[in-house]
């Protein structure tokens, strides 16, 4: 018996020695792993890491309206259009649409709203510009009709419902 003590306790003190000796190694291999995820988010988020005072605010408010909270939904329409759009999904009747490479059109930033209220209010959309078929034809600032028939190139297709849309250029 007292010699299933002494070896138990050998076992015990070369266990703690083993950890011991092998700390370092998975200290390092943390630090290694952490310095590697560090540097996948800089890259990723290197412009917004770089942000301060009311920009980076702003970029928060954004990201807060896709948290799953927050009742908007993130849709990738990047193959489409290279846009990520932004949907109010209780009606699906508001959009805003982000491209992901902006320097590559004019239309960086694009609002999708609904009329009915405009229209119950006396606008006239139809005498709006018909929104262009085609990528990178509209002018930033200029209000233009979709009547949901036709080809919205944003989305790649018929959306099934009207909207008034307008391009913001932000170079």
């Amino acid at each position: 018996m007292n010699s299933f003590k002494k070896n138990y306790f050998y076992i015990v003190i070369l266990l703690i020695l083993a950890i011991f000796a092998f700390a370092p190694f998975i200290s390092q291999t943390k630090a290694a792993s952490s310095d590697q995820e560090l540097a996948a988010i800089k890259k990723q988020f290197g412009s917004v890491l770089k942000l301060r005072g009311p920009a980076a605010d702003e970029i928060n408010a954004i990201a807060n309206l896709l948290t799953p909270r927050s009742g908007m939904m993130a849709i990738d329409k990047t193959r489409a259009s290279g846009e990520f759009c932004m949907l109010e999904p209780t009606t699906g009747k508001y959009m805003i649409h982000f491209s992901k490479t902006p320097e590559k059109t004019p239309e960086d930033i694009l609002y999708f709203i609904n009329p009915e209220n405009l229209k119950q209010n006396g606008l006239q959309v139809k005498n709006l510009p018909a929104l262009p078929t085609t990528l990178g034809k509209m002018k930033p600032f200029q209000w233009y009709y979709y009547d949901g028939s036709g080809h919205e190139p944003h989305h790649g297709g018929r959306i099934g419902r009207e909207f008034i849309v307008m391009a913001i250029d932000v170079k």
